[in-house]
């Protein structure tokens, strides 16, 4: 089983760099389409048999882009949940809350976002597992995932098993990159991480 895991287009919140989160949703930049299209091209020889999204529409966009068919929504793919600071402008929240914010980053061990109702790693992770737990039972060769860089880079790297310590050490996935997953035994590995192909 091989898991390809995309993170959505640039949207217009990416570029003016809010954070998105659960309920923010700004539209896909319009050169995006063209980069989500490049990137179905380089896709176009792996026949996917299981399309997941998070129903996020700049996901549920760029999943049905990559591939020319509706993707099943899943609410375990949603970006992180980032409280009263979704929306507002990173450098603001950077500000106001710079030890949370930075842990967020670079070192989830240290994330604590209650002060802003942020959803904890534990929750992310175990939306993570639960899906990976009902994918390994599924009969699909190859999946695809889109979703969100926040939850996306924590989720992909601790299926892979990866500290919580290195869930961040690699730095977060870009846009429009591909990330591949192939389950060994029980164990998934990292194939490919945060590419652009």
């Amino acid at each position: 089983m091989n898991i390809y895991f995309v993170r959505h287009g640039k949207t217009e919140w990416n570029l003016e760099k809010r954070l998105q989160g659960q309920h923010g949703d700004s539209e896909l930049l319009p050169e995006s389409y063209e980069a989500i299209k490049h990137l179905a091209e380089s896709l176009s020889d792996v026949h996917f048999d299981l399309v997941k999204s998070s129903p996020q529409k700049r996901a549920m966009t760029t999943a049905k882009l990559l591939t020319n068919q509706d993707p099943e929504a899943d609410a375990r793919l949603s970006e992180w949940n980032f409280g009263e600071l979704e929306g507002q402008l990173i450098v603001d929240s950077v500000a106001k809350y710079p030890e949370e914010m930075q842990a967020s980053r670079e070192y989830l061990p240290h994330f604590d976002g209650s002060k802003f109702g942020a959803e904890s790693v534990e929750s992310v992770l175990n939306r993570f597992d639960d899906l990976a737990d009902e994918l390994k039972n599924s009969q699909a060769e190859n999946i695809l995932l889109v979703g969100h860089g926040a939850s996306g880079t924590a989720g992909i790297r601790h299926l892979a098993g990866f500290p919580l310590a290195e869930l961040r050490s690699a730095g977060g996935l870009a846009n429009n990159t591909v990330s591949i997953l192939r389950l060994e035994g029980e164990q998934f590995k990292l194939q490919k991480w945060n590419e652009s192909l």
